[in-house]
C-alpha cells in the first residue's frame, strides 16, 4: 500500500481512537456513578440498574474496538496493514474506508460468518 494511503489510514485509526477512548471515559464515568448516586425510589434504582447493563455491554464493544484499533496501528508500522491475517491478499481500499481496523478481506470475513 503506497505511503500516502497508509498515513490517511493512520490519521483515521488515530481519530477513531480518540473517540472511542472519549466514549470508554464516559462510560466509566457512569459505571462508577460520577453523575449521582442511585436514586431513593425503589424503582427507579430497578431503572438504573438495569442501565448499567447496557453500559457495561458498550463499554465492552468500544474496549473490543479498540483494541481492534490498536492492532491495526501496528501492522501499520510493522508494513502489514491491509493484508488479509487469513488468506493474506490485500484487503479492499474500500473496505479499509469503512472499516479501517478489518483485518480479513470480505471473502475471508464473509465465510468466518457462514
Amino acid at each position: 500500500m503506497p505511503t500516502e494511503q497508509t498515513e490517511h489510514f493512520k490519521q483515521k485509526l488515530l481519530d477513531l481512537r480518540g473517540e472511542l477512548l472519549q466514549r470508554v471515559e464516559n462510560l466509566d464515568a457512569d459505571k462508577k456513578r460520577k453523575y449521582g448516586a442511585l436514586n431513593a425510589d425503589f424503582e427507579e434504582q430497578a431503572s438504573q440498574l438495569e442501565n448499567d447493563e447496557v453500559v457495561d455491554a458498550l463499554d465492552d464493544m468500544e474496549r473490543s474496538e479498540l483494541s481492534q484499533i490498536n492492532r491495526a496501528l501496528v501492522k501499520i508500522q510493522q508494513n502489514k496493514y491491509g493484508t488479509c491475517e487469513n488468506c493474506g491478499t490485500t484487503i479492499s481500499e474500500k473496505r479499509l474506508e469503512a472499516l479501517p481496523y478489518a483485518s480479513k478481506c470480505i471473502k475471508c470475513s464473509s465465510s468466518d460468518e457462514d
